[in-house]
């Protein structure tokens, strides 16, 4: 590999750092690699405890196996302080042997080295992109999200090759996509389908009753999987923390929820006739669309707006208002309806109150605007955009 001269070599234990402080870090993590950068909590008087950092780093598998750090040497020098830098070299790998398929490792240089952005981002990231789709249909058609949570930075990846740490992942799997299912949901869904659940208090059973039959295997069974897995976590193991080959394995299973999400959002499409893209990108509208807690001031504007609905519009003006001298500058929008009506929207403000208090200002200093913001209409399973 023509890169193979500029990366170093690292066990993935130096991450622990990191993890243990996410108060002050964040730490992205996929099959091929991760990131670790500031969290929004940090600020610039924690710099000298906890220095700046914005690191993308590779995964890459050993002879054995097991999966360490590949880190590109040219942008860890400049994106690493000296002080993590020192943190980084005790855990240091000389000389390492790695395995002959690295697939992983392959897809995060032909991304990152040789600019190809067509590569696929691992299950990890999957999954939450498909959280996110299936939360957004049950949103759009129960008014209740299914997963409580679509992302949940405590699900990473094995911080050590041994059966303890892997449990650790696991648990955290489980909380995220099965601990975080909302009965309440489930209970809607099998409503919508004229489904009687056997016992509503048992999550995973009415997950399981809601899906048909011939897709259980491709649904149900990576998550009955998973909680075979966590079961026995409570106790002690029988057999003591042991040599594993943790995070491939975790992989896998991230692999199998993943396909199970996607089937899971594709069943959903077909239930509500609903396409999931079209559901989550409206619902992203609306949330930056004003919430209102007050009538408007005078109220009778109310009663004047009511006005345009079940109008037809036939044409708009919209623009900035001519200049006034004793008025602020700003748009306006004029429209005018196919049965004659006509409405404009304009923005009243105290500009001229604040140039009378103030010498140094005058109205037309003060700017507003009009920012329009659409909400797209839901698309039926395969209708076109």
């Amino acid at each position: 590999m023509e890169h193979e001269k500029y990366f170093q070599y690292f066990d993935r234990a130096v991450l622990n750092y990191y993890r243990a402080n996410s108060h002050a870090y964040h730490l992205i993590e996929d099959d091929m690699g991760g990131e670790i950068r500031i969290s929004d909590n940090w600020e610039e008087n924690l710099s000298e405890e906890h220095p700046y950092i914005e690191f993308k780093f590779a995964f890459r598998k050993l002879e054995n196996n097991f999966v360490c750090i590949a880190a590109f040497m040219p942008s860890f020098k400049d994106k690493i302080s000296e002080k993590d830098h020192a943190k980084w070299i005790a855990f240091y790998i000389k000389n390492p042997s790695f395995h002959k398929v690295n697939k992983g490792f392959e897809r995060w240089t032909k991304r990152y080295l040789d600019g190809s952005w067509d590569v696929m981002d691992g299950p990890k990231i999957g999954i939450q992109r498909e959280l996110k789709l299936i939360n957004s249909i049950t949103e759009t058609k129960l008014n209740h999200k299914l997963f409580k949570q679509d992302e949940y930075r405590l699900v990473n990846y094995p911080a050590a090759e041994n059966s303890e740490e892997y449990t650790k992942s696991i648990l955290e799997l489980y909380r995220l996509v099965i601990d975080g299912m909302e009965k309440n949901c489930l209970i809607k869904i099998a409503k919508e389908q004229n489904i009687t659940l056997k016992d509503e208090g048992k999550r995973l059973n009415s997950f399981k009753e809601i899906i048909p039959s011939n897709l259980q295997s491709k649904i149900y069974t990576p998550f009955h999987k998973i909680n075979r897995k966590r079961m026995p976590i409570h106790g002690i193991p029988s057999k003591g923390i042991t040599p594993y080959a943790a995070f491939e394995t975790f992989n896998s299973d991230l692999e199998d929820i993943f396909s199970a999400l996607k089937e899971l959002k594709n069943l959903f499409e077909i239930v509500f006739d609903l396409d999931s893209e079209s559901c989550l990108q409206r619902l992203e509208s609306l949330s930056i669309f004003p919430k209102f807690d007050k009538p408007p001031r005078p109220e009778f504007k109310l009663e004047e707006a009511l006005k345009m609905k079940g109008k037809t519009i036939e044409s708009i003006e919209f623009g900035e208002t001519k200049f006034h001298k004793d008025v602020h500058a700003g748009e306006g929008i004029n429209i005018y309806f196919t049965d004659g009506t006509a409405v404009s929207l304009q923005i009243g403000s105290n500009a001229y109150n604040i140039a009378s208090k103030y010498n140094e200002i005058n109205p037309p200093d003060i700017h507003t605007d009009i920012m329009l913001f659409w909400a797209e209409k839901l698309r039926k399973k395969n209708e076109k955009k």
